[in-house]
């Protein structure tokens, strides 16, 4: 599957008690430690299984009132829920706002039943749901978070619900085939089966593991939400020692990973959006910051806008709509404050492309110009200004002459409008559309 994209740039281019905790292994279980981690609230030994026997223990915040988003915690299988790992993440998790489940599941039996603790995490699961009000859990946020075997993927990438929010995997096989199974347990045949569906993915790569490359690869290609981070020197299990700050580095990552994705969706404050609009409206995230934007139209042949400073996706609404009248399928959005709206607009066009979009073109008004340039200085390129709008005007002609681009234009209005309002010239916007059909 070829990706293709073009750019148009407008203007400027054990637990002793419920209400405290203590960590009970020597030197403490993992290898980061925050304030405040050693004193959840847990509620123990609650049964989710009955045959077989299987528990779990609920951690909470000290403080925490309401339901909170959860994150399951899946350990190796055959470890109990008070391992000294699924303790330590647990607190962490806590102590970051969280509410964290740790709990058993039973042996795969040196990997001969694999299912044993994969429907051990589908019953996990469906206890956590069934009976939130109780255990003080949103059913709508959830997340898993696995060490050292997969057999949690197949309970949450099968068949991917909304309220599943993320999977994390730390220093797991993702391409599990065996004869007796198949590829069943592989995460990469759900990801091949299911493309940018899966729920969003941060995995941790201890060393080198050639199924998690290869999982790596098939995401890029299918524009999957999956971050992979690498640690070349590591070992599995790195999370509970040896203590360095790339290990600590990496945690404080997962922590955020995992907050960002169980955090309330963004709502639609823009008065600008129709009703319709607002319900077609779009969450992504460019690396752990939540963005929003609004999706019109249908078809193979995506565009996405982009704001100029100080702007929302309203700036460029009444556009989109008159593009997705044309047949594109177009994402308006609002980017952050900040210089890295280039993040963004990465971010918004593999957003594009998930909704079935392959070619998306993007395009920038201002600001939003700078996001749609960086990282595409060999794609086709459309520069545009008014001779009356300084310095854009200048910068737009230095760029338009740096630019490494073999497909290159460069168009001046005169006087001085800025950005998307230069479309407001019709034969200017015939020259934009134009370019835009052809690539």
């Amino acid at each position: 599957m070829k990706a293709a994209l073009a750019i148009l740039a407008v203007a400027l281019v054990a637990v002793p008690a419920a209400d405290g905790y203590r960590n009970p292994t020597p030197g403490k279980a993992v290898v980061l430690q925050i304030a405040g981690m050693h004193r959840a609230k847990v509620r123990r030994n609650i049964v989710y299984s009955k045959s077989p026997l299987l528990r779990m223990d609920v951690y909470r915040p000290r403080t925490a009132r309401g339901r909170l988003p959860a994150v399951l915690l899946v350990g190796p299988p055959g470890l109990g829920r008070s391992s000294g790992q699924k303790i330590g993440w647990a607190q962490l998790i806590a102590a970051t706002g969280l509410s964290a489940i740790a709990f058993d599941i039973r042996s795969d039996d040196q990997l001969r039943s694999p299912s044993n603790p994969a429907r051990d995490v589908q019953s996990a699961i469906a206890y956590v749901r069934s009976h939130s009000k109780r255990l003080g859990i949103d059913p709508s946020r959830l997340c898993a978070v696995g060490f050292s075997a997969p057999w949690h993927l197949w309970a949450t990438m099968r068949d991917p619900k909304p309220w599943l929010r993320c999977n994390v995997v730390y220093y797991e096989p993702l391409d599990f085939q065996s004869p007796a199974f198949g590829d069943e347990f592989s995460a990469l045949a759900y990801l091949r089966r299911l493309g940018g569906s899966i729920p969003p993915m941060l995995v941790v790569e201890a060393g080198r593991d050639a199924s998690i490359d290869r999982f790596q690869a098939a995401a890029t290609e299918l524009h999957a939400d999956v971050r992979v981070v690498t640690y070349p020197e590591a070992q599995p299990g790195f999370d509970v020692g040896p203590k360095t700050a790339r290990a600590r580095a990496i945690m404080r990552q997962t922590l955020s990973f995992l907050r960002a994705r169980l955090a309330r969706p963004l709502p639609v404050r823009e008065g600008c959006a129709s009703r319709s609009e607002r319900s077609a409206a779009l969450r992504f995230f460019a690396i752990d910051t939540q963005l929003l934007g609004v999706v019109l139209g249908s078809g193979p042949r995506g565009i996405v806008l982009a704001h100029g400073s100080n702007g929302d996706f309203c700036e460029w609404l009444p556009y989109a709509r008159e593009l997705a009248a044309g047949g594109y399928r177009v994402l308006a959005y609002t980017s952050r404050s900040g210089l890295r709206v280039d993040l963004d607009m990465a971010a918004a066009i593999e957003a594009l492309r998930r909704t079935g979009s392959e070619h998306v073109v993007a395009m920038g008004s201002s600001a939003g110009a700078i996001a749609a340039l960086i990282g595409s200085a060999s794609l086709p390129t459309f520069f545009a200004a008014s001779d009356g709008d300084e310095p854009f005007f200048t910068d737009a002609g230095a760029l338009y002459a740096a630019s490494a681009s073999a497909d290159k234009r460069l168009d001046i209005l005169p006087g001085g409008m800025h950005g998307s309002a230069m479309l407001q010239v019709p034969a200017f916007r015939a020259r934009v559309e134009a370019f835009i059909a052809s690539h």
